[in-house]
């Protein structure tokens, strides 16, 4: 609703034009807007970066589940691999048909704060070469996203290596921290309906009509997506998981549903597990593992809604993303995937840093908050069919591992 209000505003502010009092009115809404904005980035760093050191340094009570546990991380890794590719893949067919008037692109990207964006040798040597922060802290002042995780990673792993107690302390103090910016992410979402309202009235000042037309395109091929991809994760579960399809069928209904009706992954698991257990009579030491471990560890649809989310920016702020970045996202999509928070709109925080790394803007944020309602239930459906999917292939694998 804000963002239809936010538009329509926009629109009409832009043909009173010649009022002495729009000029004011726009630049209020456009510093609120701004002030929402820096409130999400305020919590980018410390929100993702404790959750990846916390991730990984915890990962070392995982080990009691041995191949199990191999196996889920072999297969989401993979799965999110193959969305990401797909979509990399598909994403300049898939907005071919979406046209922007030049100057209209040329006049928000001219609205929105410019981001700094790194000059002089650009060649892949210097890229890899600066992927390594000199003083992390530097890079977490600079906003320099992709060093400060490079960093992250190497801090998780090398926690692994240190006595149990110090490894303890490490985890209990990411936890905290994250649980502390959780609690300031959800109050800062509280008020995304005004900070939406006031930058897509700002957007709508330069777009007019024609965002109504570009939203519609993004929606329906978010939509497009997850019907195809839902469409191939039951012929998977189907074929590798040697499930009958009337009781594969019967299995997803009721975990699809609450998924559309909840948009959160956490809320479908008692259903997943009623499933698994009840219906495809899956072994408990199977789903007992993968399916929390799933639901609180990977996002694979991010895999392929980041990488057409931020094709969409790119397009829309008259900013094109060639081959190269594309790559980028892909790859970004699907090795980070595990840092969204588990909270509704939690997708939208974690594809800050992406954004940051492109040099697009990050007002775009507010973009994909206001379609996220619908977009984050297929998105959520599409999670949920790959929690599944996983647990069925892995006890095939672990099947074929007992009798061969």
């Amino acid at each position: 609703m804000s963002l239809v209000l936010g538009f329509a505003t926009g629109g009409f502010l832009a043909s009173l034009s010649s009022a002495s009092w729009t000029g004011p009115t726009i630049e209020f809404f456009d510093v609120l807007g701004t002030m929402w904005i820096n409130a999400i980035r305020m919590t980018v760093i410390p929100l993702i970066v404790p959750l990846l050191i916390g991730a990984i340094a915890g990962s070392e009570s995982g080990r009691s589940a041995g191949a199990i546990g191999i196996q889920t991380l072999i297969g989401f890794v993979l799965l999110s691999a193959c969305f990401a590719s797909l979509a990399a893949l598909s994403v300049h067919g898939v907005y071919s048909g979406l046209t922007l008037d030049e100057a209209v692109t040329e006049k928000l990207r001219a609205s929105v704060s410019p981001t700094d964006i790194p000059t002089g040798d650009a060649s892949v040597a210097t890229w890899f070469k600066n992927l390594i922060p000199t003083n992390p802290v530097k890079a977490a002042a600079d906003g320099t996203m992709l060093s400060l995780i490079i960093f992250a990673l190497a801090f998780g792993f090398a926690s692994l290596a240190a006595p149990a107690d110090v490894r303890g302390q490490i985890v209990s103090m990411c936890r905290t921290i994250s649980t502390v910016m959780l609690v300031l992410v959800q109050g800062v979402l509280l008020v995304a309906p005004i900070g939406i309202f006031a930058l897509t009235l700002v957007v709508g000042t330069k777009l007019g009509g024609a965002a109504f037309t570009a939203l519609g395109y993004f929606i329906g091929v978010h939509l497009t997506a997850a019907m195809v991809f839902s469409l191939g994760l039951i012929a998977i579960t189907a074929i590798w998981g040697r499930l009958p399809l009337s009781n594969l069928i019967r299995g997803i209904a009721n975990p699809i549903s609450v998924a559309l009706g909840t948009s959160s992954s956490l809320s479908a698991l008692p259903a997943m597990i009623e499933t698994v257990r009840d219906v495809w009579r899956l072994p408990e030491r199977i789903y007992g593992v993968v399916l929390p471990f799933a639901v609180s560890t990977f996002k694979p649809s991010t895999a392929y809604t980041w990488v057409f989310s931020t094709y969409f920016l790119s397009l829309l702020f008259g900013m094109p993303l060639g081959p190269k970045e594309i790559v980028f996202v892909a790859g970004y999509a699907a090795l980070f995937n595990a840092t969204v928070p588990g909270i509704p709109g939690g997708g939208m925080i974690a594809v800050a840093p992406l954004l940051l790394a492109l040099g697009l803007p990050i007002e775009g944020i507010a973009i994909l908050f206001a379609v996220n309602p619908i977009t984050d239930r297929a998105a959520t459906a599409i999670n949920v069919l790959s929690n599944l999917a996983i647990t069925t292939l892995v006890a095939a694998a672990q099947r074929r591992a007992l009798f061969g």
